[in-house]
Formats: structure tokens, C-alpha cells, sequence
């Protein structure tokens, strides 16, 4: 099944070849080989002692490797035959009996997911997804373009809690290497603990799990939503291997027949729901969110925006801006200088939050707030007359970034919704013509609906702007068609939301125009989309895309590292809703539903907002699994998660 190539150096795997491959993709590359034991033992005077290679022999398709630091020697057999197997084993040598901490002991596993070009990323690249599910745990790893040539990896002895991210120094566009830590443990003298894991080839998502609950030790756990609303029932649904002959849960009611346990939970309050599941033996756990009623959780998080995080300070340039918030420091923050902490760019979510909420819901002081608000973005940083937008505040034209104008375009429309005044409609038009005769036809834009404003400017009977927009958004979309996957580099080389234009733009000229050509687009770059995404049973997870550089742009840890979820993850949503719409496809609609649910983890009970949620167990040397604490652009996950439920109940 595969071709292989091992490490005299350091006794790892350094190649692995999936046979019948035509790319040659080697699945395992990094800066770290793939299946080295990694240990940190501390001892006297907080030192902390690895592993040393002892011994490597290497014959044919099998490796043996010995490594040991004079407490613990660690035995590595690998095996390439019908699949491709490894096996650690752990023994205390020492007089002691030890006890190992989770992100202290475990394997590094270094996956080939890095982002070149797109044409070299389809290709010879993969989204790496990794369910730490303790004793079910399991790495399904999706080339990141279409292939039915795919890599999984199923445990068959031992528990995985979770995973270290080691990224390079600047991983803008590296996700950088993972280490597999083991569930705490301790040895006795002499005592050994034994690792091991098989790699198969898949098709794809559905094919993984067929071939996933072929192993004794895999529980597929699945869910009606990761997060539900107050009051709304959870159900988990438990399979194993065999017929349950035994089983315990840590929370809501169970029952069991034949080989599938499952279990009923209805919240009554907000936050994170950890259900530990045991079933014959075997370990694993489903990690749910209960969220306040969405229209209550934007009225709260509104509450807030306009409460602690508008600026107010006659003369000043920020009066009546929408500013960052540090949740840490209870503080306002702005800064000119970095320009992901300015007050344009993606803080404009605010306010299109804001305008959206109202035409649903009056509410005298937001919309006052909305209107200072207003005022600021007229004033500073999107000419009213010539449609410019600029980067920050005093129309400052020394960077020009279009990803801002459709922003823009996004606010107008939303204040003529709210107000029914067609002048924010005639400055749109503006801010779109000045955006595509600006090198916009080019770019994929987030964030937009493109099929929006050009039906507004319909119904305000402004139809020659209506039209000439069209003729604009076709030229954009037939340039996209013409890219094809070779999709252009933008602020990074590869990524979810630089694939997601290209469907929802195919998507909403087809819903215009009624053309075939654009569906059959929007289907192949949905398959790329799709490949970003886990189903891992975790609210983090499940039908979240791939990101790991937002919190290092728009965070306070300013840490490169797996962001589950970021909120433009809601963009992917999106994309399957307008994919469901089209296609008819009630499986498409519950993705969308699923990832915009799985992104209001986002927001607190009270109104906070946190731009990322840091996944993994450390990244670095720096810890992982927090909310980063400046609220600073996550507002554009509630203003689809209202535009999804409107449409959904259509």
C-alpha cells in the first residue's frame, strides 16, 4: 500500500508514499521525522531529560529503533506489509515509578500541511485533522484537492488527550508540526506502556469512517448538533466495534442497543458539555456547547459593543468609532500601527451586526450608537463621494487592501435595509465601482454576498446601477472560472476563505443568471472547500475549517497556531447554505447549519467576544486551549449566523 523510506539518523519515518500515487506526495515531511518518541522527564533541579537514539536496524520494509534516557527506554517497531504499522513501547528502567504529564510524553507526527502555491497544494499537501479521542483516537488526513488517494491513521493500543502544534517562526504559511500526547499515565519499576497505530488509504470523509470502525478500539461518536440553544435537546449517538456489554457516561440519560449507546441531554445553561464515554473498556469522549438563544446572545453581545467597546472623546479622530476590547484588562485598545488593530478593516462587523439586529429589533440606544458609528466610517475611512476605501482612519491612502470596500458595501446595504434611505445604496455602487476598477475583478473577496446588493439596488428601482453592477460581478466571477484551482495568493498562499469566494460567487450568479456554468464551478471548488473541515466530535471541530494564522494577526497571544474556530470559518457555512439552496441537498444545509452553530463558542453569555479560540495543548512552548482575550474582529460570525437562520427557515 505504501512506499517507504526510514531515517538512520534518527530512526523515524522520513518518507511514506501512498503506491499508485502519480504526485509522489510524501505525507509525512516536516522540520521534525515522523514517529520519533518525544519525552520530557523532569528531575532534580527542574531539568527536564529527552531521548536519546541508542540503536536503529533497518531491514527492508521493517524498522526497529531503541531509544532511552537512563529512566525510560522506548522500543519502535515499524512495518510496512498490507498497511503500515508502529509500535512503541514504553518500559521504567529506573527504581522509581513515574508519572507522565500529558504534553510531556507522546509522538511527534509531523504531516505534510504546509501552503505553497494552490496548484502545488492540491496536490502534494493535506489538511491534517486529529481527533484526540483518548483510546479512539484517530488522524484523518484529506490531500487538500480532490483524491480518492487519502491517509488515515487509527489507534490500535494506548490513549491520545491531545496535541502540541511546533511552528516555525514565521509560519504564515506553514501549519507547522504536531506532537500526539498520551493520556497521563504511570509506570512501575520495570513496568511498560505500549503505543501503537495502523495507516490506511481512503476515498474520502464517509470511506475514513467505514474503514475507521473496522478497529476494535474505534467509537464513532456522532451528534444531532455540537451546539445547541437552551432548551434544546442533545443527542449523542455512541457506536463501537462490538455489542456493548458494558458502558458508563458522565452526563445526561443512556440506553443501549446492540453495539450503539445513546445518550439525551437538554442544557439549562450556557457553556462547554464534556461527556466522558466508556464502553467495553474503551475510552473516548464527545465535547458539546450550549449557547444562549442566538437573538438574545446578539442583543448582549450588542449591549456590550456599544456599552465598552464605542469610543467617545470629542476632537479626537476615534469619536464614535467601534474599538478592539482586551477582556483581559478591561480596556479599550487601537493601534494605527499594526493595522489588524486599527478601527476599520474587520471591526466594520460591528456595525454590520448592529444595522442587521435592527431591522428585526428596535432599540432606541443601539441605534443611536449605530448612527455615531455611521458618521465615523463616513468621516474617516470610506469616502461618501468617490467610493474610496481606505485602510484606517484620517483616508489614509498609503495601503491599499481590498479585502475592505465589499465590507463596506456589506454596511451600506445593511443601513438601506434598516433605513430604507436608497443614498446608502447609491454609495455602494461607489464603493463597488471604485473597487473593481481598482484591480477588484481579480481578488476573492470574503465576507460579501454578491447577489445582495445587486438585488437591493433592483428593488430601490435603481436598475441601470443594478445592471452595470452585474456586468461587473460577471467579469469577477468568468476570472475566477478562468483561474480555475489555481486560485491567486493573497495575504497568505493558501486557505479556506480564499477558496470560499469562488463558490459563493459561482453560487450567487448562478442564483442570478440561472447559468449551468456556474453550479458546475461551484462543485469543484466546494470539494476543495469540504477538505478543510473535520467531523471530529467536538464543537471545535466538527465542520470547522483549517486556520492557524488569525490569532498571530488579530490576537493578543499573537501565537501561530490551529484557531478552532476563528469566525471566518462561518464563510465555509455560508458556502453550504447557498450550496444546499442550489443543489436542494438537506445534507449541505445541515454542514452550514453545523459550522455557523459550532462558531457562537465565540461569544459569552454576557456579551464578550473572543477573536480565536486556541486548540491545541501548546503551541511552542506557549499553552493552548483559551479564548484569546482581545475581542477584535469576531463579530461577522453572528451577522451570518442571523442571514443563516433567515434563510434556513425560508
Amino acid at each position: 500500500m505504501f512506499k517507504v523510506k526510514y531515517s538512520r539518523d534518527n530512526g523515524g519515518l522520513s518518507s511514506l508514499v501512498i503506491n499508485g500515487d502519480s504526485y509522489e506526495m510524501n505525507w509525512v515531511e516536516g522540520e521534525k521525522t515522523f514517529g520519533v518518541p518525544f519525552l520530557e522527564l523532569q528531575t532534580q533541579f527542574n531539568r527536564f531529560e529527552g531521548l536519546e537514539l541508542k540503536e536503529v536496524v533497518i531491514d527492508g520494509d521493517i524498522c526497529k529503533a531503541v531509544y532511552s534516557n537512563g529512566y525510560v527506554v522506548v522500543d519502535v517497531v515499524r512495518k510496512n506489509s498490507d498497511k503500515y504499522t508502529e509500535t512503541y513501547t514504553f518500559t521504567n528502567i529506573s527504581s522509581n515509578e513515574i508519572f507522565f504529564a500529558s504534553d510531556r510524553i507522546g509522538v511527534d507526527m509531523p504531516f505534510n500541511d504546509n501552503y505553497e502555491d494552490a496548484e502545488t497544494c492540491l496536490t502534494r499537501k493535506c489538511n491534517t485533522h486529529i481527533w484526540c479521542g483518548e483510546d479512539s483516537a484517530y488522524v484523518m488526513a484529506l490531500r487538500m484537492g480532490a483524491s480518492d488517494l487519502n491517509l488515515g491513521m487509527c489507534l490500535t493500543s494506548g490513549s491520545i488527550c491531545g496535541y502540541t502544534q511546533t511552528t516555525p517562526a514565521y509560519a504564515k504559511n506553514d501549519r507547522g508540526d504536531f506532537t500526539l500526547n498520551f493520556t497521563p499515565f504511570s509506570l512501575m519499576p520495570g513496568e511498560s506502556y505500549v503505543f501503537s497505530h495502523e495507516m490506511f488509504v481512503f476515498a474520502d470523509r464517509n470511506d475514513f469512517y467505514t474503514k475507521a470502525r473496522n478497529y476494535s478500539r474505534f467509537i464513532d461518536v456522532t451528534m444531532n448538533h455540537q451546539t445547541v440553544f437552551l432548551g434544546e435537546k442533545l443527542v449523542i449517538k455512541a457506536k463501537a466495534h462490538s455489542r456493548i456489554k458494558n458502558y458508563s457516561v458522565s452526563l445526561g440519560e443512556a440506553k443501549v442497543r446492540g453495539n450503539v449507546l445513546t445518550v439525551e441531554y437538554t442544557p439549562d445553561s450556557p457553556g462547554e458539555l464534556r461527556f466522558d464515554i466508556m464502553i467495553n473498556g474503551i475510552r473516548t469522549h464527545a465535547l458539546a456547547y450550549a449557547s444562549t438563544l442566538l437573538y438574545d446572545l446578539i442583543e448582549k453581545r450588542i449591549d456590550f459593543i456599544v456599552d465598552k467597546q464605542q469610543y467617545h472623546k470629542a476632537g479626537s479622530s476615534l469619536d464614535g468609532a467601534y474599538l478592539l476590547y482586551d477582556n483581559e484588562t478591561e480596556s479599550l485598545y487601537f493601534n494605527n500601527m499594526v493595522a489588524d488593530h486599527n478601527a476599520s478593516r474587520e471591526r466594520l462587523g460591528m456595525g454590520i451586526v448592529i444595522a442587521k439586529y435592527l431591522q428585526k429589533f428596535r432599540n432606541d440606544k443601539f441605534y443611536n450608537s449605530l448612527m455615531e458609528y455611521t458618521e465615523f466610517v463616513f468621516r474617516e475611512f470610506a469616502d461618501w463621494e468617490s467610493g474610496q476605501v481606505y485602510d484606517t482612519i484620517g483616508k489614509d491612502a498609503s495601503q491599499v487592501r481590498l479585502y475592505n470596500a465589499p465590507w463596506v458595501c456589506v454596511f451600506c446595504c445593511e443601513l438601506y435595509n434598516l433605513t430604507g434611505d436608497r443614498e446608502y445604496l447609491k454609495v455602494m455602487f461607489r464603493v463597488m465601482m471604485h473597487y473593481y476598477e481598482n484591480g477588484g475583478d481579480r481578488f476573492y473577496p470574503n465576507g460579501i454576498s454578491i447577489a445582495e446588493p445587486i438585488k437591493l439596488l433592483r428593488k430601490a428601482r435603481l436598475t441601470e446601477l443594478a445592471d452595470k453592477l452585474l456586468e461587473y460581478a460577471r467579469i469577477h466571477t468568468d476570472n475566477m472560472i478562468s483561474f480555475g484551482t489555481f486560485y491567486p495568493k493573497h495575504e497568505v498562499d493558501y486557505e479556506q476563505t480564499i477558496v470560499t469566494p469562488a463558490v459563493t460567487f459561482m453560487l450567487q450568479l448562478y442564483e442570478l443568471t440561472g447559468e449551468e456554468k456556474y453550479l458546475d464551478n461551484a462543485r469543484l471548488h466546494c470539494e476543495n472547500l469540504i477538505r478543510f473541515d473535520s467531523l471530529a466530535p467536538d464543537y471545535h471541530l466538527y465542520e470547522t475549517p483549517i486556520r492557524h494564522w488569525d490569532d498571530y494577526w488579530f490576537g493578543k497571544e499573537q501565537t501561530f497556531g490551529d484557531t478552532f474556530p476563528h469566525y471566518w470559518s462561518v464563510l465555509s457555512g455560508w458556502a453550504y447554505l447557498l450550496m444546499g439552496k442550489a443543489e436542494k441537498s438537506k445534507s449541505f444545509l445541515k454542514m452550514a447549519e453545523d459550522n455557523i452553530r459550532n462558531c457562537l463558542c465565540l461569544f459569552g453569555h454576557e456579551g464578550r467576544g473572543y477573536c480565536a479560540y486556541l486548540y491545541p495543548d501548546r503551541i511552542g512552548k506557549k499553552r493552548g486551549k483559551l479564548f484569546d482575550a482581545y475581542a477584535n474582529d469576531q463579530d461577522f460570525a453572528l451577522y451570518f449566523a442571523m442571514k443563516l437562520f433567515e434563510r434556513i427557515q425560508k
